[in-house]
């Protein structure tokens, strides 16, 4: 019986998580706070780099997910059990498509070209006039509820039958 996830899995789970913690905080309460203007580059350059990663990483750990062995189901009501599933789920799709949603914003503004390319274009005052802007900004804030829902989930589910959850997603 497979009592914990894989070392590949929890690292992509960490490293996807504490990743997806800095950006969400420091895209929602820092970089939309600073004017789009040249000095603004350096920050957007760090905040697309790791974007993409996040995107890549997701993708792999997505693959490692299917072709994986994974611990039994935790003992649990059959309604918690699908909606952990639904929210494990949902926070791939979200992460997947606010990547997207990113890179469709960054070619639909010339960003990605000022960023990475050097371009003299003028940035543009505000994404949230972009429909990707909004639906970028939209599904942040999707995915920072899908996250407090699954840490809950955890610390209820831990709370509840005194186990500590945690450790089927640490190293082996």
């Amino acid at each position: 019986m497979i009592t914990k996830y894989n070392n590949s899995a929890v690292f992509l789970h960490w490293i996807i998580g504490f990743l997806l913690i800095f950006l969400l905080i420091t895209g929602t309460f820092v970089l939309s706070e600073i004017p789009n203007t040249l000095e603004k580059i350096g920050n957007f350059r760090i905040h697309m780099i790791l974007g993409i990663l996040i995107s890549i990483l997701s993708v792999i750990r997505i693959v490692n997910i299917i072709k994986s062995k994974k611990p039994e189901d935790l003992q649990m009501s059959k309604l918690r059990l699908k909606l952990m599933k639904i929210n494990h789920v949902l926070i791939y799709v979200v992460v997947i498509a606010i990547g997207v949603s990113g890179i469709l914003l960054a070619k639909s503004t010339g960003l990605g070209d000022i960023v990475f390319f050097g371009s003299n274009n003028e940035i543009y005052e505000s994404f949230k006039d972009y429909s990707f802007g909004k639906i970028h900004g939209f599904l942040t804030k999707v995915l920072l509820f899908l996250i407090a829902t699954h840490i809950l989930g955890v610390v209820s589910y831990s709370i509840k039958n005194k186990i500590n959850i945690t450790k089927r997603m640490w190293f082996k």
